[in-house]
């Protein structure tokens, strides 16, 4: 049979023959729907490419399933049901690709956020260590006993036979020191 002559016939006689293995049939379906149907799908899913792939796919699956047809009545209703499915399907995997995206762009922001404050006091901490160095030796001392191992002026005092006043005045300067050097 022509394809020409094909065109004239109503969808339940096309889809009868598309069942028998007929190429021209399978042409006119394609023919007549192809452009309603990528219309359709394009206004569903906002993509192009997407529902031209999404439409090479389901008339593919036509031809390839054409002789387990037996239960379909409507062609019409038949392909936009898939045009739907595959509308949908693709919706479904967009959701889930950009839900992905997102936790993985807020994983990667939150963890060089992370890294970035950590370099950030570890290059503080060295900075702050280097201007502890070039401290007089007995304010670096009293500045330690004070901060690192976090005794009072009093036990200072006694540990390093010096008055309380001399440990508060060598606390202050060394304070205003590193003030100064840090610009904080």
């Amino acid at each position: 049979m022509n394809g020409v002559h094909l065109q004239q016939y109503a969808d339940d006689i096309l889809l009868n023959l598309l069942k028998e293995d007929s190429k021209e049939a399978f042409d006119v379906i394609y023919m007549r729907y192809w452009e309603q149907l990528y219309c359709y799908l394009v206004k569903a899913i906002k993509d192009t490419t997407e529902a031209e792939d999404i439409l090479q796919e389901i008339f593919v699956s036509l031809w390839k399933r054409r002789s387990n047809l037996h239960n379909v009545d409507s062609l019409y209703t038949y392909l936009y049901s898939c045009v739907r499915y595959g509308g949908f399907r693709y919706i479904r995997q967009e959701i889930k690709r950009n839900h992905f995206r997102k936790s993985w762009s807020i994983l990667f922001t939150e963890a060089d956020d992370l890294f970035e404050r950590q370099l950030a006091a570890n290059e503080l901490s060295l900075l702050v260590n280097r201007e502890i160095d070039k401290l007089p030796l007995k304010m670096r001392e009293v500045f330690l006993l004070s901060r690192t191992e976090e005794l009072s002026h009093k036990e200072i005092a006694h540990k390093l036979n010096i008055s309380d006043k001399t440990v508060k005045k060598q606390i202050s300067n060394a304070l205003k020191y590193l003030h100064l050097k840090l610009n904080v």
